[in-house]
């Protein structure tokens, strides 16, 4: 029996260090994302999260165009409100389409500010949705 016992010790180690792989291993999965939930499924009529195009450009230091492109659920973009906030602080908001229609916003539409922006102007871009929601869809400096 003293010998039986002699055979089993020497591999207990080598159990332990297996086991230490082992769950080594588990945490490089689990790190890496490959046991990570499915991404949900989006439908027609859901609103998806995400990034919309949104353009600010300064083409001299009179003017600032914000250009609507497009983005996710954009046939439920009704309205985007734009603020501009020059480099003393002065701030000039327009807004188009409307938080009460049910038309969405012209993709390449435009918002042309007119001011003295010489320095550094801040942008806020903010997007009102037909299902009440409403989004941030640009927020920079030019």
């Amino acid at each position: 029996m003293v010998n039986d016992m002699k055979s089993i010790l020497p591999l207990r180690p080598q159990y332990a260090l297996a086991v230490f792989i082992l769950a080594g291993l588990a945490l490089v999965l689990l790190s890496s994302g490959c046991m990570s939930q499915p991404s949900q499924t989006l439908y027609k009529d859901q609103q998806a999260p995400g990034t919309y195009i949104v353009t600010a450009m300064q083409p001299d230091s009179t003017h600032i165009i914000i250009t609507y492109h497009s983005g996710p659920g954009m046939e439920n973009l009704i309205g985007l409100e734009s603020t501009v906030t020059d480099s003393e602080g002065k701030s000039i908001t327009q807004s188009s389409g409307s938080r009460s229609a049910t038309t969405p916003v012209p993709i390449q539409g435009t918002s042309k500010f007119t001011g003295l922006f010489g320095g550094v102007d801040h942008v806020v871009v903010t997007g009102y949705f037909s299902d009440g929601k409403q989004q941030v869809l640009l927020n920079t400096t030019v």
